[in-house]
């Protein structure tokens, strides 16, 4: 089970020129729908007089939330090659948009994938990328008696406490890499009087 992705964390930019017509993409973080809106909206925006202005975006840890619009172009020439560059890079959290300046000279289906194709994957080449984890939130609920067995959990597997509070008894929040989750409540489990939920 994948607990890691890749994400872009500082903007990719890249030029592509082909028959007279300029491509100009961007490949950048986003982490939601309505943020990769807002990116798409600027650009259009921003680059108001060029013929086309083409994205893709993935979203989720796994990328399954996505989408891609050719913005004029033939359908399926533009969007889906920018799309396809960014599964093949692995990226999610994540837009590229390809802004098209035309040239005067047709380039056909073949190469309008090849040009928006190109532009993209030259733009996430660009970008600085992070690994990220993915992470659960698992609740305790124990004793002070038997913080210090928790507190020996939480560094064996090298986990992060969020929260920690209680009087009578002790609660924490403790992050966990997906990974591992279940090895680690079995590990808190085996000592009786510790309480464990996962969020």
């Amino acid at each position: 089970m994948e607990d890691s992705y890749v994400t872009i964390k500082t903007q990719g930019e890249a030029i592509f020129k082909d028959k007279g017509s300029k491509f100009f993409a961007f490949a950048q973080h986003v982490g939601s729908e309505e943020e990769a809106d807002f990116v798409r909206k600027n650009f259009k925006k921003k680059y108001y007089d060029a013929t086309h202005v083409v994205y893709a975006f993935r979203l989720g840890y796994d990328g399954q939330k996505f989408r891609a619009a050719d913005d004029g172009e033939p359908s399926g020439s533009s969007g889906v090659p920018v799309l396809n560059k960014m599964k093949s890079a692995g990226i999610t959290d994540a837009i590229v948009v390809v802004v098209r300046y035309f040239g005067g000279t047709k380039l056909g289906i073949p190469g309008l994938i090849n040009a928006y194709g190109t532009a993209a994957e030259m733009a996430i080449e660009n970008a600085e990328k992070q690994i990220c984890l993915v992470t659960n939130t698992i609740c305790v609920s124990t004793t002070y008696a038997k913080l210090n067995y928790v507190m020996r959990i939480v560094k064996e597997y090298d986990l992060k406490v969020l929260e920690m509070n209680g009087s009578e008894s002790c609660n924490l929040k403790i992050e966990v890499r997906k990974n591992i989750t279940e090895k680690v409540i079995e590990s808190l489990n085996a000592e009786g009087k510790i309480v464990v939920s996962c969020q």
